[in-house]
């Protein structure tokens, strides 16, 4: 009887393990990431680094209003990663949903990278994923740069890159906590 308790109980251990490991490998394929709604953000394709400068440049071709940046900073893992190629577009603030990246500048002239959580009276709320809280200052349309659209992480031999700083882009920060 001891037995079986302990052989079920170490069936329910590796189950929570597997589902829990599971989960770990693709946290991005939920539309909601560490209790942030992302459903309206793109998710970032792992690409070889030039494959990615490459595909990202003809997006902004195809689009007008599109531009370059590339993310810094953790606040925004799993979904975008330091190094991420973005693809943005300018947008109109009356069109904005709760679960898009934007990027706005913020009052230390900071280009942030976040998602948008909640519309308030003074503006949008966003916050980065790995932060406790949304950040203070809201987007309004006098900050908003524009929206994510596409999302492209360089990779060489199988492992993630850092963009090179070479490529014609400007930078987006994600700003953690630690960074305020």
């Amino acid at each position: 009887m001891v037995r079986q308790t302990r052989l079920w109980l170490a069936g329910i251990l590796l189950a929570a393990a597997v589902s829990t490991t599971a989960g770990a490998f693709d946290e991005t394929a939920d539309t909601w990431i560490r209790g942030v709604f992302t459903g309206n953000s793109p998710r970032a394709i792992a690409v070889n680094e030039a494959d990615a400068w490459r595909e990202a440049i003809d997006c902004v071709s195809r689009n007008p209003g599109s531009f370059l940046l590339v993310g810094t900073g953790r606040s925004m893992q799993p979904l975008y990663g330091a190094g991420t190629i973005l693809v943005l577009r300018t947008a109109n603030y009356a069109d904005l949903q709760r679960g898009q990246t934007v990027v706005y500048r913020n009052q230390e002239r900071r280009s942030v990278g976040h998602v948008l959580v909640a519309k308030a009276r003074d503006g949008w709320r966003v916050r980065g994923l790995n932060n406790r809280t949304h950040d203070m200052e809201p987007v309004v349309p006098q900050n908003l740069l524009g929206v994510v659209v596409a999302a492209f992480t360089p990779t060489r031999n199988g492992e993630l890159q850092i963009a090179s700083a070479r490529r014609p882009a400007g930078r987006a920060v994600f700003l953690d906590d630690r960074d305020r």
